[in-house]
C-alpha cells in the first residue's frame, strides 16, 4: 500500500488564484507557488514563519529548481550554518523550525511530493 495517492487532487483559491494540490496538500505545480499559498500551507501546518523559516524555504526552492531533486536535511542545515551561524545550523534547530520534519518544509516550500514522501 502506498503512503499517498498520486491521483488525489483538490483545489484551493486564494485571492482569485486557484492552486492545484495533491494528496497531503502538496502543490502539484512547482511554478504555481507564491507567498499566498506559502502562508496558507504554513498556517495549515501550524508553523508561524520567521526569517529563519524563509531562509530554509528559499534554499529549498532554489535547490529544487536547480536540481529537480529534494535536498537532504544535512544540505539544509549546512546552508543554515553558512547563513545564520553554527547555533542555527543543526538538525535539532531545523526540527524546532519545522517540527514535522523535512517533508513539512518541502510542503510549505511548494516542492512536489515524490514517491518517497510519506
Amino acid at each position: 500500500m502506498k503512503c499517498f495517492d498520486p491521483t488525489t487532487t483538490r483545489t484551493i483559491t486564494l485571492e482569485s488564484k486557484t492552486y492545484l494540490l495533491g494528496d497531503k496538500y502538496y502543490l502539484k505545480n512547482f511554478a504555481d507557488w507564491d507567498e499566498n499559498i506559502r502562508d496558507w500551507l504554513s498556517h495549515k501546518e501550524g508553523v508561524e514563519l520567521t526569517f529563519e523559516h524563509l531562509t530554509v524555504i528559499d534554499f529549498l526552492r532554489k535547490s529544487f529548481g536547480s536540481n529537480n531533486r529534494h535536498p537532504a536535511v544535512r544540505m539544509v542545515t549546512t546552508e543554515l550554518n553558512n547563513q545564520l551561524g553554527a547555533a542555527k545550523g543543526s538538525v535539532r534547530y531545523f526540527h524546532i523550525l519545522f517540527p514535522g520534519g523535512i517533508h513539512q518544509a518541502f510542503l510549505i516550500a511548494g516542492l512536489p511530493m515524490m514517491d518517497s514522501c510519506c
